[in-house]
């Protein structure tokens, strides 16, 4: 092959080469115009930051640092699921004061979701493979679990999402990441979640900006409540139930959750 079919050979790989990135340049630049898109339209109805409504700036007084939500209304299966021996039905604002208690407190469903918060939970940031464990059993005998985890002082933050006992989402981060499976889901993206690679080197933040672990932190909530259940609304739900308030909630004793 003389030098010129050569020259030639390389200018067309060269060729191609460029119209791949090219193309892979324009599919990036219209997915980001589309992300930024459903932002826009959704800011109106989806507000990611305190200077929100009063509804939605008294959420982190409401919700526990780890909570469940289970799709479904069957709440005898996932008292069942989790081993519990009865202990007494109680008041869910009763339940909220005590979620730091070594027990599991399970709503009554609303709207075909029940909401699960608890000492009895495993906490991701000490051991995300008892997590792990614990997660993966439950949804394997109730269905659909949502997990979310947070720590305001440490900037700590997990969630996931299972189904049938698969994971189809789930990430963790309490320093380093500690979890982080299945693909990065669309609302992620929209609220703008920051989720780091195993082993990831950590960029300090430029001054004057919000740290990417405190921006996740303070999101958490409106991830789970574009999953399908928010908790804000499902408590408010329950406390207007509390008539009478033997019906609005479960305790129950930690039990075994072997199979």
């Amino acid at each position: 092959m003389n030098s010129t079919a050569v020259q030639g050979l390389a200018i067309g790989l060269l060729a191609s080469f460029g119209l791949v990135i090219g193309v892979a340049v324009i599919f990036a630049a219209i997915y980001r115009r589309h992300l930024l898109a459903l932002r826009l339209a959704n800011r109106g109805f989806d507000p990611l930051t305190r200077l929100g409504s009063v509804h939605r700036r008294s959420a982190p007084l409401l919700i526990p640092g780890r909570w469940l939500a289970v799709r479904g209304s069957n709440r005898d299966l996932v008292c069942a699921a989790l081993g519990l021996q009865p202990d007494k039905t109680l008041p869910w604002n009763q339940a909220l004061l005590r979620h730091r208690e070594s027990s599991f407190f399970i709503s009554q469903p609303v709207e075909d979701w029940m909401l699960i918060m608890g000492g009895a939970i495993p906490d991701p940031f000490l051991d995300i493979d008892v997590f792990y464990l614990f997660l993966t059993r439950l949804s394997g005998r109730v269905g659909e679990v949502h997990s979310f985890s947070v720590d305001r002082v440490l900037n700590y933050h997990g969630w996931a999402l299972l189904r049938g006992g698969n994971v189809v989402r789930a990430y963790a981060w309490a320093g380093e990441t500690l979890w982080n499976q299945g693909p990065i889901t669309l609302d992620e993206n929209m609220l703008d979640l920051k989720v780091r690679d195993y082993g990831e080197e950590i960029k300090a933040s430029s001054y004057g900006t919000v740290p990417a672990d405190q921006n996740n932190v303070d999101r958490v909530i409106f991830l789970a409540r574009k999953w399908g259940c928010d908790p804000v609304d499902l408590i408010e739900a329950l406390l207007l139930r509390e008539s009478p308030p033997e019906e609005s909630g479960y305790s129950g004793n930690l039990g075994s959750t072997e199979a």
